[in-house]
């Protein structure tokens, strides 16, 4: 009886649609994988500054709710870290890790901060699903946020405490709620709860990252080409009843949530608000040979996010979203052409301009080049949930009697593949490159890049531990100073190795193997008078990592 009991209540709990379901199931799931395996990814540059700054916005709150009069002056000391960006994901980190770490004590220091990013992970998951749900059933929610989740390196951005995967999870919510408060492109009557959701979603992505503001004017040219046809039809009144309650929504609560969240605004919000619009204007542009020799001189060099996308995305997967972006793309032309009844023209635009901005975006001459593939990861929901469509319709079409034979058929033979890479390359996300490149060796030899900003040296962190020598000066060149502080925290890097500021202070190199940078390993040899390495990090036999010592400092 009790146990009747006791599954009668968590059945009570759960969501009583199946859609809702599926996407709770991924929600917990990927909340869970993300927590199980984040411990073996180690801390990149981007993480080491975001962690620092998290812990000084807890003290800020904290001594905020004390002393309200000393606000300003706080906000000045404790927000001063990293001021040029945004608060708000930030703030969750900062909130998880007061709970889960220093209130509770559950989970070790770093791991309290990423808790806040297994949740943003879960969000976006359960979008996914939601999503998928809407557009294909209940294979498309099973299936959107597997393909998204099994690109290596996107399962890898499902750990560090960063921005990417966070500005991406509320871009997508966004749009969703966005593509809600219209009706969900259809016949479903309009909603201003989901748009007063879109204003608050928006505001908080334009609170995590700067690229978030773009969100907007897209929307909004997505919304306007939609309703084009309307307009030649009726004239400007069809404009006028149209437009969607939640562009209004996203201009009140958009900049209403950004200040609320960013106190450093808040004792001089113009002038720093010009400044931070500045500094990502001014922003450091990378040469092209970081991203290898293939696109050092490319014919169409804005093509290159587009290049590296098809490099990086496991080829099953690769297949599945670019034929479900042609597939988009088709169904926008016929439907213009009134050859389809039952498309929603506001969905497809929204669905194929999403897919697509994000890569143009960072593709543009005049926007600055950075390196990896989290740039333009906001693209990446919307192309898996394309990918995810044209699987279950494929398998509609073929097999009409019997359309989950060629469903599942197709899905594991874009799945299984990606689901390996991802297992294989743990927890080294940011070296994957795919089979079209050849894998990690293949990428090598055409002069990719095998990682990016010393995440990587989680794994070499054993070997440091015992073999170095005590009190021995390490030279971890990529790996910044926060982060080595943050593995001396967690006691998985001994204390006593004390940080040196190049090779002729150093008795061991830690070398990180970048494009830009292989000045730093012929300064180690030169000093050391050695270019044998005493251990490294390895990428199916592709040296990711290797440390270099004096005689004497590797025991």
């Amino acid at each position: 009886m009790k146990i009747h009991a006791i599954r009668a209540r968590l059945a009570a709990l759960l969501p009583r649609s199946p859609n809702r379901r599926i996407a709770a199931a991924w929600s917990v799931g990927v909340f869970l994988v993300a927590a199980a395996t984040a411990p073996a990814v180690g801390i990149s540059r981007d993480e080491s500054v975001y962690v620092e700054a998290a812990e000084g916005y807890a003290r800020f709150w904290s001594q905020a709710v004390r002393s309200p009069g000393q606000v300003l002056p706080l906000a000045d000391r404790y927000y001063a870290a990293n001021h040029e960006h945004p608060g708000f994901a930030k703030g969750v980190y900062a909130i998880t890790h007061a709970l889960l770490a220093s209130g509770l004590g559950v989970t070790s220091h770093l791991q309290g901060f990423r808790f806040g990013a297994f949740l943003f992970a879960a969000l976006l998951a359960g979008v996914l699903s939601l999503w998928g749900s809407a557009l294909a059933g209940h294979w498309g929610g099973g299936l959107a946020p597997a393909f998204f989740f099994l690109v290596p390196a996107h399962f890898y951005h499902s750990h560090p405490a960063v921005l990417d995967l966070p500005e991406t999870a509320l871009w997508l919510a966004t749009a969703y709620a966005y593509w809600r408060s219209i009706g969900g492109g259809g016949d479903q009557p309009r909603s201003g709860r989901w748009a007063v959701a879109a204003g608050l979603l928006f505001g908080a992505t334009v609170a995590t990252k700067h690229n978030g503001w773009f969100l907007l004017p897209l929307l909004f040219g997505c919304w306007f080409l939609s309703a084009l046809p309307a307009l030649l039809r009726e004239g400007p009144r069809a404009l006028a009843a149209r437009f969607p309650l939640a562009f209004l929504s996203m201009a009140i609560f958009g900049p209403m949530v950004f200040l609320a969240t960013w106190p450093w605004l808040w004792a001089h919000p113009l002038s720093r608000f010009r400044d931070y619009l500045a500094f990502h204007l001014h922003h450091e542009n990378y040469a092209w040979m970081y991203f290898g020799s293939l696109l050092r001189e490319p014919p169409f060099p804005v093509s290159y996010p587009f290049l590296v996308t098809v490099l990086t995305v496991p080829a099953g997967l690769l297949a599945a979203m670019c034929g479900g972006l042609l597939q988009s793309v088709a169904r926008i032309v016929r439907a213009l052409r009134g050859a389809i009844e039952d498309v929603s023209l506001p969905t497809e635009v929204l669905l194929s301009a999403n897919s697509l901005f994000p890569l143009s975006l960072i593709a543009w001459p005049t926007v600055p080049h950075f390196g990896g593939t989290k740039h333009w990861m906001a693209a990446m929901p919307f192309l898996a949930l394309l990918g995810a469509r044209a699987v279950v319709i494929t398998g509609r079409t073929l097999l009409p009697r019997r359309p989950v034979v060629v469903t599942g058929a197709l899905a594991a033979l874009a799945l299984a593949p990606a689901a390996w890479q991802v297992i294989h390359v743990h927890p080294f996300g940011t070296a994957a490159w795919n089979e079209l490149a050849g894998g990690a060796a293949g990428a090598a030899s055409m002069g990719m890049q095998r990682q990016f900003w010393g995440d990587n040296m989680g794994r070499v962190l054993a070997a440091l531990n015992e073999h170095a020598a005590p009190n021995a000066r390490v030279w971890f060149q990529e790996a910044t100073w926060l982060a080595v502080k943050e593995y001396q925290r967690d006691g998985r890097l001994r204390r006593d190795l004390v940080w040196a500021t190049g090779p002729e202070d150093a008795e061991i190199s830690v070398w990180h193997y970048h494009q830009e940078f292989r000045d730093k390993e012929f300064r180690t040899w030169t000093e050391f008078r050695s270019a044998r390495p005493v251990a490294g990090v390895y990428l199916d036999e592709v040296p990711l990592i290797q440390v270099y010592a004096r005689a004497g400092a590797w025991r």
